[in-house]
């Protein structure tokens, strides 16, 4: 990744560029982003944009599902939300600039482990008066317009699983 980003970003989006140079650009900004939200975010686009000479030797090992799943591991305390919000604007940016672009979605589930946790993730929905795009200047105001065609859904996991009739949902 660091390579990568040293490069200059090479293989990506126009898209991603722009958030990536955003993101790092201190006078667009009035905070600047931990250096670990940042590393945790081209972390998840260099994998997903990366060229694949770039990735050579590189193996993620699946579990046998038809899901891939990566995981990105912060401390507590390092800013997962705004990650999370990180992560939400750069697939949803791409998506409705590259509509045919199987590798990014404007369709986000997000399944929290509990409650409180579901609770305080509503910070992520576009249309909640205190979200953490604006919050964060997770994405500059040409931008803004964009987020809000994004589909998305926060739930816990409990509302997952399967009906029992004699408990009720």
């Amino acid at each position: 990744v660091k390579i990568w980003r040293e490069a200059g970003y090479p293989n990506c989006t126009g898209i991603t560029r722009k958030l990536l140079q955003y993101w790092n650009d201190a006078e667009q900004r009035d905070q600047r982003f931990f250096f670990c939200q940042i590393e945790a975010v081209e972390t998840a686009i260099w994998l997903n944009e990366a060229p694949e000479s770039a990735k050579q030797g590189i193996e993620i090992k699946n579990d046998g599902s038809s899901w891939e799943r990566l995981c990105l591991k912060l401390a507590t305390g390092t800013g997962k939300t705004v990650v999370m919000a990180m992560l939400i604007a750069w697939q949803v940016l791409n998506k409705i600039a590259n509509p045919q672009d199987k590798r990014f979605s404007k369709n986000i589930l997000i399944i929290a482990p509990g409650l409180t946790v579901r609770d305080r993730l509503q910070v992520l929905l576009p249309t909640n008066d205190d979200d953490f795009y604006h919050a964060f200047q997770i994405v500059d105001s040409a931008m803004w317009q964009d987020i809000l065609q994004a589909k998305i859904k926060v739930t816990n996991w409990h509302t997952l699983a399967p009906i029992n009739e004699n408990y009720g949902p």
